[in-house]
């Protein structure tokens, strides 16, 4: 089995992502729609659906401060 190299991303549904960084669903919509997660950046559109870019998606957790 290979091991996989940190340049490599991962996409995560909404619901992974809620569960790895303990956020609802509902926290997700809403950093979308206040343009904190930016399309094509941290996450895209699979058709209907919503995948997130793993590390993208881990830098902002780790660099930015959420308000609520």
């Amino acid at each position: 089995m290979e091991k996989m190299s940190k340049s490599e991303n991962i996409f995560l549904t909404e619901k992974q992502v809620a569960k790895k960084y303990q956020v609802s669903t509902r926290t997700l919509h809403n950093l979308r729609k206040n343009g904190k997660l930016e399309n094509g950046i941290q996450y895209f559109y699979l058709g209907k659906q919503i995948r997130y870019k793993s590390n993208e998606l881990q830098e902002y957790f780790e660099t930015s401060t959420l308000t609520y």
